[in-house]
């Protein structure tokens, strides 16, 4: 548009958030009707044409309409391959590489950003260079759909769909030994037959079983979180909010995004495991706050003088330190604690859930009012402090309610997350703040020998723990 205002602002939120509604709704859904049924492969291979057909809608689009379906389709697309990609990998992985597998799906998605903003930067100024910019997920994505057609499913898919001969010779080539497969595939079996044990919680059970709710709802709100602090506004209204700034050189561009990944690298290939997932959330969270608040002061003062002296490096300084406390935080560790606290029983759909809360909520309401904010009174300086204040707020979020799963399986993990009332909540909150456990571990190992299905619905005593259905079993 020629003129950025609040009519402009408000087309830009919806045109972006044609892609991360499409992206929620599949997020949602594909993990149980396409992932699960048909498997990871012709899951990966949908989406994949499904991003390359967006891409070619929104690129000859001729109408805002045409532009906002391209960009749902395209969204559909990535939420399939959102749930279907990390599933992909763990299950195909070693379990040594497991972790930097994960790191480095994170890292190409930073890469991803890098190159996106390099190329952004280059063709904004053509009249159809946006064209050019959103034509790269054609090609992008058939080249991932024929490229997956050389690849085999997952040994464990292949194993749940009876097909035992053909994982043993996957699982066989992945590995390079034989008996190394046999022995992996055994144990893929022995969860299989656990899971099939334990069963799957309905949607209904989810929201009605107190030990189940209360766990999903501390799994939302981090991804619900991960998203309003900033982030996505930083990555998609970035040159928006520096424009505004007046600040438009390549460094700008270029800086923010490369420290994304660097911080990503080091949080995911090196703290992680060290320090531990609640330390990196915590302290990066606060990071995040303070390079906020720190940017939107100076630009608050600055004010229409920001593109002179030294005020626009500091606030490129300042979110460029925003943007490597997210990379080394919660860019990769917000998926990875959500995938760590949910009990077995509902792990498919609550991890569905979380992500299109992220998808959805968060993501929509981000692109709606970030550009209202730079376009409308606050302007960019009160934008980056609007982050920088709900950042704040969310660091007392990590410290009160979650607890450390760093080398923990998942029988400790979930005992930690068993509250139903607001005195057991404050229990909850008094042992993160002692020794960063929750509700404790005290019971976890003894929970662990249980049959996971045995149990009977009442209220839990001294010694009783919770079941994977949320029943109680006397120990």
């Amino acid at each position: 548009p020629e003129h950025d205002d609040t009519a402009a602002a408000f087309e830009k939120g919806l045109t972006v958030n044609g892609f991360n509604i499409g992206a929620a709704i599949s997020a949602v859904l594909c993990g149980h009707l396409i992932v699960d049924r048909h498997g990871r492969k012709p899951a990966l291979i949908l989406g994949s044409l499904l991003f390359a057909l967006g891409g070619l809608v929104q690129s000859t689009a001729v109408s805002g309409p045409m532009l906002i379906t391209g960009r749902l389709i395209a969204g559909v697309g990535v939420g399939v391959t959102s749930c279907a990609g990390p599933a992909y990998i763990a299950e195909v992985a070693p379990s040594k590489i497991r972790g930097a597998m994960v790191g480095i799906y994170q890292s190409n998605i930073c890469l991803a950003i890098v190159g996106a903003s390099l190329l952004n930067y280059y063709d904004h100024t053509m009249p159809t260079g946006w064209r050019w910019s959103l034509s790269v997920q054609i090609f992008l994505g058939v080249i991932t759909a024929l490229g997956l057609f050389f690849c085999s499913d997952t040994p464990r898919f292949l194993e749940s769909a009876g097909r035992s001969e053909e994982a043993v010779r996957v699982l066989t080539a992945l590995r390079g030994d034989e008996q190394m497969a046999s022995q992996e595939l055994a144990m893929v079996r022995a969860e299989l037959e656990e899971e099939k044990l334990i069963g799957s919680a309905s949607w209904g059970e989810i929201f009605v079983n107190k030990y189940f709710r209360n766990v999903v709802i501390l799994g939302c709100l981090v991804q619900f979180f991960q998203i309003m602090t900033g982030i996505n506004a930083m990555v998609s209204f970035g040159g928006t909010l520096f424009a505004d700034l007046g600040v438009t050189s390549i460094a700008s561009t270029l800086t923010p995004p490369l420290s994304f990944l660097i911080g990503n690298t080091i949080g995911g290939f090196g703290l992680v495991d060290r320090l531990g997932r609640r330390t990196l959330l915590i302290w990066g969270m606060a990071g995040m706050a303070l390079s906020m608040l720190a940017g939107g002061i100076v630009a608050l003062v600055a004010g229409e003088h920001t593109s002179e002296g030294g005020a626009g490096y500091v606030i490129i300084a300042m979110i460029v330190c925003y943007m490597f406390s997210f990379g080394i935080s919660w860019g990769f560790g917000a998926w990875l604690y959500i995938s760590e606290i949910m009990p077995l029983r509902v792990r498919g759909k609550a991890v569905g859930l979380c992500t299109g809360v992220n998808w959805g909520p968060a993501n929509v309401i981000s692109a709606f009012i970030t550009p209202l904010m730079i376009a409308g009174p606050m302007g960019s300086g009160g934008t980056l402090l609007f982050f920088g204040v709900f950042s704040a707020f969310v660091v007392p979020f990590a410290v009160f309610c979650l607890p450390e799963t760093k080398g923990r399986t998942l029988e400790e993990i979930t005992p930690m997350f068993r509250f139903t009332t607001l005195n057991e909540f404050l229990q909850f909150v008094d042992g993160n703040l002692k020794k960063g456990d929750g509700m404790g571990v005290v019971c976890a190992t003894k929970e662990a020998k249980m049959n996971p299905v045995a149990g009977v619905d009442t209220k839990p005593s001294s010694n009783a723990v919770q079941d994977e259905r949320g029943e109680t079993v006397e120990v």
